[in-house]
């Protein structure tokens, strides 16, 4: 049945606004009409969902930091004893995403109508990804759903540390290329003209470095709208080409050979991929299904396909471990042992909680460390760029110096 998002006035005149399920509007004016109410617009809620936010796409996303406060205040009100349309209701009033709040407000009058929570979750599969419906809908089946939800935030609120420690870990380098950029940018429109003036005029030969940067900063010069246009499509079109799946394959090998970084990369699925695969199973959902939600969950395409093939062999009866094992490059030995020891004594839950706790304290390190890593890499960059321009001003003075005298 369609969810309406209405306006109407009650008997006193006051304006009232709300979520409700009608075959149509007709249906829903007397509904509201028998409630005393009188209604005076009414918009399907997919419809106006995508009317709030068209041309918003980027905006139709729920932050990691807002679906984990959400698990963790449903774990707490749950266990209380408070029912889920009640709990749905103070959630989205507490929510700062106007979007978060539509989808919560949408979510409790599914549940009136006689939904399950697993069903509503599907119907946003983009704000709740399978790991999310699979663990809840086992929860209601089995009748311990605030163990499920405790379990989900457990998940969530480690793989928030995560993400906050590589982003954190990768802000200082990207802020000294994007500082090394404008410098380079605003010497090349204002300093570097008025210090090739003089060669330029100069009739002699210029080094090839030295002329490639006056017709740079010429063209930077003369076009200067079109440079800052170039400059800012540059990123876009970065962005637009990682979210390409040719683009995904790209960065994700990039990404999985570049020194220290390819050492993040894979801790960091490995240990995403224990963690929700020890959630799942412990949340009582089948291995096969357990491992092909999480390859769906993945970003990374590489483990993805590793962990569909895994999926598959494990349907056909071969032991997980035998199935990772075919993939050396992105499971080191550790792993597929420490499976293979959680298959063969019956508690791969905990082995892979393990395992994920590992890993985990692993990209801890590494990220603590990777500021003096990068650094050097950064200097030689710097000294790299600096010392291009230094010859290239530096060498045509001598020559100018020469042809003078």
């Amino acid at each position: 049945m369609p969810l309406y998002k209405y306006g109407a006035r009650d008997k006193e005149g006051k304006k009232i606004e709300g979520v409700m399920p009608a075959q149509n509007k007709s249906e829903l004016a007397h509904t509201l009409k028998n409630q005393g109410m009188l209604l005076v617009f009414a918009m399907p809620q997919v419809e106006h969902a995508k009317r709030s936010w068209q041309g918003l796409a980027f905006l139709r996303r729920v932050s990691l930091t807002e679906k984990l406060i959400f698990i963790k205040n449903m774990a707490v009100m749950i266990k209380a004893g408070m029912p889920i349309p009640r709990v749905l209701e103070i959630l989205s009033l507490q929510s700062k995403s106007k979007y978060f709040r539509e989808i919560l407000a949408s979510m409790k009058e599914g549940i009136k109508t006689g939904k399950t929570l697993a069903d509503c979750m599907c119907e946003y599969p983009n704000v709740f990804p399978p790991v999310f419906s699979s663990s809840i809908r086992i929860g209601e089946l089995g009748g311990n759903l605030e163990e499920v939800l405790e379990l989900l935030s457990i998940q969530l609120q480690k793989e928030h540390d995560i993400r906050s420690k590589v982003k954190g870990a990768m802000i200082y380098p990207s802020v000294i290329i994007v500082a090394m950029i404008v410098i380079a940018v605003l010497m090349m429109i204002f300093v570097i003209p008025s210090l090739m003036k003089i060669f330029s005029e100069m009739n002699i030969e210029l080094p090839l470095s030295t002329r490639l940067i006056i017709a740079t900063s010429d063209f930077m010069t003369n076009n200067i709208i079109l440079t800052l246009g170039i400059l800012i499509s540059i990123p876009i079109l970065i962005i637009l080409f990682r979210k390409s799946y040719a683009g995904k394959l790209f960065f994700n090998f990039l990404f999985l050979h570049i020194p220290v970084i390819s050492g993040i990369t894979k801790k960091v699925n490995t240990a995403r991929i224990a963690r929700t695969l020890s959630s799942l199973l412990k949340s009582g959902v089948a291995i096969v299904n357990s491992l092909e939600i999480i390859s769906d969950s993945l970003d990374n395409i590489y483990f993805k396909d590793a962990i569909k093939y895994a999926a598959e062999n494990v349907q056909k009866g071969s032991p997980l471990h035998e199935a990772i094992e075919k993939y050396p490059q992105l499971f080191p030995p550790m792993v597929t042992q420490m499976v293979k020891v959680g298959e063969e004594t019956g508690s791969s839950e905990q082995i892979l909680a393990q395992l994920a706790d590992f890993y985990e304290k692993e990209v801890d390190e590494i990220t603590k460390n990777l500021s003096s890593v990068i650094e050097p890499a950064l200097i030689l960059m710097i000294g790299g760029a600096v010392g291009f321009f230094a010859i290239s001003v530096i060498q045509p003075m001598y020559m100018v110096m020469d042809y003078m005298g």
